[in-house]
C-alpha cells in the first residue's frame, strides 16, 4: 500500500485534522459575515489542498540524490604554466565541440603552420612545393591530415600520432 501511495508523499493525520479545523473556522467566519458556504465543500477543498501540497512535497528534487554529473570531452583542458599550450587546448576543445568546423578552426591552421615551419627549418622543405618528400618524411596519414580537408577533430590518439610525426622531423 505504501508503494501505491508513494507519489502522494506522506500524508499525516494531524495536518489533515488541522485542515478540517481551518475549513470549519473559515465556514464559521463566513457564516457570521453573512456568506453561506456548504461545510462539506470547504472541508473537501482543504483536504484537496493538503493532498496537493503533499504531492508537491513528495516530488521535491532533494528527496532523491541526483545522478553523478559526468561530462566527457576528448580534449579536456588542464592547467599548465604555458599560456600557448592552454590556448592550443582551448582551440582544440572548440574544434571538437563544433562538428564540421575543424577545418576552419585555428587549431588546424596552426598545426599546418607548425609542421611547415619545422619542415622548413629542419629539412629545407615546403609542404606546397615539395609534397612528395614531405609525404615520405611525415607519413601518409599525417601528410593527408595536414593537406586535405579534415571536417572533424581527430581523436586524442590520432592527434598524438600526428604530433609525434611532426616532432620526429630531424
Amino acid at each position: 500500500m505504501r508503494e501505491f501511495l508513494a507519489p502522494f508523499g506522506r500524508v499525516r493525520l494531524w495536518p489533515a485534522v488541522a485542515a478540517v479545523a481551518a475549513a470549519v473556522l473559515l465556514w464559521a467566519a463566513a457564516l457570521v459575515s453573512g456568506v453561506d458556504f456548504a461545510l462539506w465543500q470547504l472541508i473537501l477543498l482543504a483536504l484537496a489542498a493538503l493532498l496537493a501540497l503533499s504531492v508537491v512535497d513528495g516530488m521535491r528534487a532533494d528527496t532523491e540524490p541526483s545522478p553523478e554529473l559526468h561530462v566527457r570531452s576528448v580534449n579536456e583542458p588542464s592547467w599548465r604554466p604555458f599560456a600557448d599550450v592552454s590556448r592550443w587546448e582551448d582551440r582544440l576543445i572548440f574544434a571538437e565541440n563544433k562538428p564540421g568546423r575543424f577545418e576552419d578552426s585555428n587549431a588546424k591552421k596552426q598545426l599546418v603552420e607548425l609542421a611547415s615551419e619545422r619542415l622548413r627549418l629542419r629539412r629545407g622543405l615546403s609542404l606546397e612545393h615539395q609534397p612528395d618528400q614531405c609525404r615520405a618524411l611525415l607519413g601518409d596519414r599525417t601528410f593527408l591530415f595536414l593537406t586535405q580537408p579534415a571536417p572533424d577533430c581527430p581523436t586524442p590518439r590520432e592527434l598524438g600520432e600526428h604530433l609525434t610525426a611532426i616532432e620526429e622531423i630531424q
